[in-house]
């Protein structure tokens, strides 16, 4: 997973903010549409949901605000963390 990752979904979004058909879409299957569009694979784990704003803006989140570890190694540009003394 790359931030090739965010940089496609944030793409999406973009496009989806100014296209009515494709932000329903995105509301009704965040990871699908995100597969569909993107040709990435979101991860099983990955509880994703769309919420729509009262603008009318979509934004995607996690169900609970619970933020998978991949995805944040993913936004910090590593691939975890290790304690050097071990």
């Amino acid at each position: 997973m790359s931030n090739e990752f965010a940089t496609a979904v944030d793409a999406l979004i973009d496009r989806a903010n100014s296209d009515t058909r494709l932000r329903a879409r995105l509301i009704n299957d965040p990871a699908g549409t995100i597969t569909a569009i993107t040709c990435m694979t979101v991860p099983d784990d990955w509880n994703i949901v769309a919420i729509e704003a009262a603008d009318g803006s979509v934004s995607l989140g996690f169900v609970n605000d619970e933020l998978p570890m991949e995805y944040l190694e993913l936004l910090s540009g590593g691939s975890g963390c290790s304690d050097p003394r071990k």
